[in-house]
């Protein structure tokens, strides 16, 4: 099952038929181009005696588990309670500290600490797949997916932490597309025994305000009915000509607890974004300015073009029982519905249209001459999400024991439509051959959007579906410790996949109803060679669902994953913790396309291999470094067009990282603190199979701060050398600029 939604992923095969359509009807080249929840478990810290440190900073007890400055002792992926270094599984967590410490403005911000994991632009609306080793990844919330992440997905109010889990999810997470690349799991912030409240504003360039507050109130006496609310709005604009988002999430959670045990938590959810659509820049007068070249700050389409809306509503529950120190039970169930409204005025190509068709009549177009289209995209998705999972924890001779049987279900519905029309009238001279007036973008000028409407004679019904996907398994896993120093981890789960697909933007309707089950295993080890260092290797495999496939009549066959990993983990004296890893991801039964054919086939495959550290060292309490590294090597090793093998995937940098230091001011000078670092990207693909690159770029950060009591103020500035800069853009393999310098003031206080 996809992730994103057909109408909503930019470069699904769905949107590339679009854009084959149009670009013949208009001479152009066009370009071609359910899910398992995670349980909400604490990891228990590391039970066996700790190495040497010099001056450890103390451990702070969470909602989200035990940390220690910047590292964190605990995580949440993998159902049970186990230390992060004994997992063979590459896991980095980013907590609230290290968050507030740099005073990041955005989720996208925050998982720049991680290696390896390319966040979508905030300015993008959704349903694009953040990218972990190269591939696709999903992000969840709370262990639940959150299909086509829709609604405000970048607001940190209620984050606690985010924790990363890389490579294929199979056993501890499953759903979505299947996640490839890894999960980024998002934890929310939960009720506490205390009461207390904060509240604060944000401030800085481009006209950005956001206010927020968190209120924790115990509901009775006895502190078993406690109360939480978030809340955030946000206001902003952007180095990008006319844009301006509003957007505001509200999180209220209930739990119920008997304080021994058992208990019951109710999250709510309702989050809004909207934003005029932004569709980036084409490659040639941006990256490419060969020709001629367009003002990097430019919003190409009409500037009253009505803004993009998306909104997202959510339930959740989580049930916890323990039955004794043995035996233990947890269920998690989410119900959400999300839609997203968005108008644009787009282009299809990264490439200028420009044909000669002779005398008499010339050449229609020119270097800098685009088709530009109004459009329309409305869709709404329901999601529904189940895991139940029943553990036991048992010591048998020399090895401790936990098995844990679980079983989940997941079904989305997405109904959805894309219309579109002409922005301009036909063109004077070639206008019989019903090609448009083309716009020169050396000189642009954007006619009024004039909405598209399903049935209109001036319209195009580029999309129309009415689609199910549905993930199902069972997964039975057991984790053992074999005279104290080797753990174990082995898992298999029956994995089933549903969906169920109509187009009927074609006559007859194109449908296929596709089904696949597999036996997924996961296997791997840590050793202890010292109680600081460890080794540790693993191998899994993954199911993913194809979600749109134009096969001849005949169904698609689920993709593959595989995985194969090993490394070292660190928790050893003077404060220096992480991972080193070597990683090999292959994604095979890849849809491709042969040149010139709409018919898909299942021929093609993609590698990502390489090496990746992420690493914190906190030599004193008041002294904190993070560093992360990723060298990735992502292409296509298999595909019917010849132009796409050995291509470098799309949106990837070969090589990124990210460097954070941080110390906390005593003596005369208690309260302050200092932070300041970089991150650093090579260049990017921006169009599979074509040469354009986006050029490499490090960019600034430091935080400034003072903490009194209960009162709290901070100057942030981002991009100080304000770097200019091109990332790549989730719209059709675009590019949009990165944001110039902005400082940011913020201050807050706490009752």
């Amino acid at each position: 099952m996809n992730s994103r939604s057909p109408l909503l992923n930019p470069h699904s095969p769905l949107r590339s038929v679009s854009a084959l359509v149009l670009a013949a009807a208009a001479g152009l080249p066009g370009a071609v181009s359910a899910q398992e929840a995670l349980p909400p478990i604490s990891i228990a810290a590391e039970e066996r005696r700790p190495a040497a440190r010099t001056e450890a900073k103390d451990v702070q007890n969470t909602t989200a588990g035990p940390v220690r400055g910047y590292q964190a002792l605990t995580a949440r992926v993998a159902r049970m309670d186990t230390p992060i270094k004994q997992l063979p599984i590459s896991v980095v967590v980013v907590p609230r500290k290290l968050i507030d410490d740099q005073a990041a403005v955005s989720q996208a911000e925050v998982f720049l600490n991680v290696s390896g994991l390319v966040p979508v632009d905030p300015r993008f609306p959704g349903g694009v797949n953040i990218k972990l080793r190269g591939m696709d990844a999903e992000r969840y919330i709370d262990g639940l997916p959150t299909f086509g992440y829709l609604g405000e997905r970048d607001l940190l109010v209620n984050v606690e932490r985010a924790e990363v889990l890389k490579g294929p999810a199979n056993i501890l997470f499953e759903g979505g597309k299947s996640p490839v690349g890894g999960v980024v799991n998002i934890v929310s912030k939960l009720p506490t025994p205390d009461r207390f409240a904060e509240a604060g504003v944000r401030a800085g360039g481009y006209r950005f305000v956001s206010p927020y507050l968190d209120i924790n109130q115990p509901l009775n006496d006895a502190k078993t009915l406690l109360f939480r609310f978030a809340g955030q709005f946000q206001s902003t604009h952007s180095i990008v000509d006319t844009i301006q988002r509003q957007s505001y999430t509200l999180d209220p959670t209930l739990t119920i607890t008997d304080n021994a045990g058992t208990s019951l938590t109710l999250q709510g959810h309702v989050a809004r974004r909207q934003q005029q659509d932004y569709p980036g820049l084409p490659a040639v007068g941006s990256v490419d300015r060969s020709a001629y070249s367009i003002r990097r700050t430019a919003f190409l389409s009409d500037p009253n073009v009505p803004v993009t809306s998306t909104e997202l509503q959510s339930v959740t529950a989580r049930f916890d029982h323990a039955f004794d120190e043995t035996f233990s039970t947890f269920t998690s169930a989410r119900y959400s519905t999300s839609r997203i409204w968005e108008p644009s005025q787009l282009i299809l190509s990264n490439d200028p249209t420009a044909i000669d068709f002779g005398a008499p009549l010339g050449v229609y177009g020119g270097p800098s001459s685009f088709a530009v289209y109004n459009d329309l995209m409305d869709e709404r998705m329901t999601e529904l999400s189940i895991t139940s999972n029943f553990v036991a924890k048992f010591d048998y001779g020399p090895t401790q024991n936990r098995v844990l049987v679980g079983g989940d279900f997941n079904r989305v519905t997405d109904r959805g439509v894309m219309v579109l029309n002409n922005a301009t009238g036909l063109d004077p001279v070639f206008g019989a051959f019903g090609l448009p007036q083309l716009i020169d973008f050396r000189s642009p000028y954007f006619p009024p959007f004039r909405l598209p409407v399903d049935g209109a004679a001036d319209s195009y019904v580029m999309s129309k579906i009415d689609n199910s996907y549905q993930n199902a398994g069972a997964t039975v896993q057991l984790q053992s410790t074999i005279f104290e120093r080797l753990h174990f981890l082995g898992a298999l789960r029956f994995a089933t996949v549903d969906i169920h697909f109509i187009e009927m933007a074609v006559s007859p309707p194109s449908h296929y109803d596709a089904s696949a089950t597999r036996v997924l295993p996961r296997v791997g080890a840590t050793y202890d060679v010292t109680d600081w260092l460890s080794v540790y290797g693993g191998y899994s495999e993954g199911l993913r669902g194809v979600s749109y496939f134009v096969g001849d009549g005949q169904a698609p066959k689920p993709e593959g994953t595989r995985s194969l990993e090993g490394g070292v983990k660190l928790d050893g004296p003077f404060g220096l913790s992480g991972t080193l890893a070597y990683f090999d991801l292959t994604r095979t039964n890849v849809t491709t396309n042969a040149p010139g054919s709409l018919t898909s086939v299942q021929t093609g495959e993609q590698n990502s291999h390489g090496f990746e550290a992420d690493l914190v060292w906190q030599p004193t309490p008041s002294l904190s470094f993070l560093g992360s590294f990723a060298h990735i090597d992502a292409k296509v090793t298999q595909d019917e067009n010849p132009q796409f093998m050995n291509a470098r995937l799309v949106g990837v940098p070969r090589d990124s990282g990210r460097f954070w230091g941080h110390y906390a001011f005593d003596g005369a000078l208690q309260g302050w603190s200092l932070g300041a670092g970089f991150y650093a990207a090579s260049s990017q693909f921006v169009e599979l199979g074509r040469d354009w690159t986006t050029p490499g770029y490090i960019t600034f950060d430091a935080n400034l701060a003072y903490k009194h009591q209960n009162f709290t103020f901070s100057i942030a500035g981002k991009n100080l050398g304000d770097r200019q800069y091109y990332v790549q853009y989730p719209y059709f393999s675009r590019v949009a600029p990165g944001e110039g310098r902005t400082i940011f003031a913020t201050v807050s206080v706490k009752m």
